[in-house]
């Protein structure tokens, strides 16, 4: 799979969860029907993984449970490798990750959907204060995380930014502590857009990182806002779901370079440019990279957010509770209405994806 894997434009639909809806939501379905509904007794439905998607399930508790009284969400983070290994060992009902299975994880675990359940996006941030409007790209991302720039008004950046008033501030790196599915499509952009770094160190939710002199780590999304915003001249990759948290810490967000050569930052119109022609393209396995995608308007460090959830469930309720969850989850009426992709600035998933992930979700049953 490589990043010439792109998706559709995402509709962003505003309709709102209606009366009738509602109704429909909490009918029950048969059992052994596949379709979802209410069970007819309590289910917690317990939830690991990535920080750049917990803000969106938190969010989503209430409103869930207003649909469905009986299914309770409980989503916990801890990281995209915490929510693969805890989802695959089976610790969890959902692993939550911003990257999907390996061949081999997959090969190793074929009873695990593998579940895109929104589409997110990944920012650089950075802390220079009375520096806008920067511009950086790949090549200039990895000499900064090899430790070959060291001060900001290095000549590289110069050259990105001209007749921009550069600090001779020190550069301070900083990356994810734990395996993170932030570090997978971070490292991912980076190998497809340098070929040096995709040589080595290459990429992944755990990487060798080259060391770097004054180089600081953190966990989690709000870990790295908290980090760069108490460090003069720091740089970072955070998810956009803490958009807000950053430029609350006083972060800029830099313009990313893209493939065709253009400077972007996420926006629901530049993550959806990167999402065209997704329905097409999309595997059978939903296993699919936005990052680098073709496109003069495409942002370039695009993702999926999956959801890994074994097929074979222990008992009915749990299987149709996680069923309708799902469903509820990607329906544009439901979790991914605008309403609650908004505060995160998340897009829904394109038609052809959605279809795909629509006929998987009723493989999940009692075993």
């Amino acid at each position: 799979m490589t990043a010439r894997t792109l998706a559709v434009v995402a509709v962003w639909t505003a309709t709102a969860l209606t009366a009738c809806g509602a109704e429909a939501h909490l009918a029950a379905s048969a059992p052994g029907s596949g379709a979802p509904g209410n069970p007819a007794t309590p289910v917690t439905v317990t939830e690991t993984g990535s920080t750049l998607m917990l803000p969106y399930l938190q969010q989503l508790v209430g409103p869930l449970k207003q649909a469905y009284p009986n299914i309770t969400l409980q989503p916990s983070g801890g990281g995209s490798g915490k929510g693969m290994a805890d989802a695959l060992a089976g610790r969890v009902d959902l692993g939550g990750s911003d990257a999907y299975l390996s061949n081999i994880q997959q090969q190793a675990n074929l009873d695990v959907l593998d579940l895109p359940v929104v589409v997110s996006a990944q920012a650089i941030t950075y802390n220079l204060p009375g520096v806008s409007d920067l511009r950086l790209n790949g090549d200039v991302l990895a000499r900064i995380y090899r430790g070959e720039i060291t001060r900001w008004n290095d000549s590289a950046i110069g050259a990105l930014n001209p007749g921009a008033t550069l600090p001779g501030t020190s550069m301070v790196p900083v990356r994810r502590a734990e395996p993170s599915g932030d570090t997978f499509i971070f490292t991912q952009f980076l190998s497809n857009a340098v070929d040096t770094w995709r040589s080595t160190p290459g990429y992944g939710a755990t990487i060798n990182w080259p060391s770097v002199p004054g180089e600081l780590t953190a966990k989690g999304n709000a870990g790295m806002v908290a980090t760069c915003g108490a460090t003069p001249g720091c740089v970072a990759y955070v998810g956009v779901s803490a958009g807000r948290a950053a430029t609350a810490a006083g972060l800029g967000q830099a313009l990313l370079q893209n493939r065709a050569g253009n400077f972007l930052q996420p926006t629901h119109d530049t993550v959806s440019a990167a999402l065209y022609n997704a329905q097409q393209l999309v595997p059978d396995d939903l296993r699919q990279s936005l990052v680098f995608a073709s496109g003069a308007n495409s942002y370039p460090i695009v993702n999926y957010e999956y959801l890994m959830v074994k097929a074979t469930q222990k008992g009915a309720a749990r299987a149709l509770a996680i069923r309708t969850l799902l469903a509820w989850l990607v329906d544009p009426a439901g979790g991914s209405s605008a309403e609650h992709l908004g505060p995160v600035n998340f897009v829904a998933l394109p038609d052809g994806v959605l279809a795909k992930v629509k006929t998987a979700i009723p493989r999940i049953t009692a075993g």
